[in-house]
């Protein structure tokens, strides 16, 4: 979401598991393919950018863009809220993990963790 005008593919399969009636965990494999234009901007170094920074410039294309495992555990209060928590770990991969940027100042393992809280509505049309 915004940023970039490129092309994202995110494909994940999960395995959901009820532990009880208010209590599910999901987990499973991660896979994201980017296009140049979505790439680029992120992991890219042009001439301005490699004077500025130090950096050597670097002209970053699309392609597969990372491979990880996340999961999942979250809780219903009641039938309209759902609180969760959530770890996921990507491995980049071509131009991203060979970026000046990640090789140089960053790291090619990224870890992302979070908390949410989810409200759903019902409505109906007559």
């Amino acid at each position: 979401m915004g940023g970039n005008t490129g092309t994202v593919a995110d494909v994940s399969a999960d395995v959901i598991v009820p532990l009880i009636q208010r209590l599910t965990i999901s987990a499973g494999p991660r896979f994201t393919w980017k296009s140049t234009k979505a790439t680029a901007p992120y992991f890219g170094v042009d001439a301005a950018q490699s004077v500025a920074s130090g950096l050597p410039m670097y002209d970053a294309r699309g392609g597969a863009h990372s491979v990880g495992f996340g999961g999942q555990i979250s809780y219903r209060i009641n039938p309209q809220w759902e609180v969760h928590a959530y770890v996921e770990y990507e491995k980049l991969l071509g131009d991203a993990a060979d970026s000046p940027l990640v090789k140089l100042r960053g790291s090619s393992n990224q870890t992302t963790i979070g908390l949410g809280a989810s409200y759903s509505f019902d409505f109906r049309i007559r």
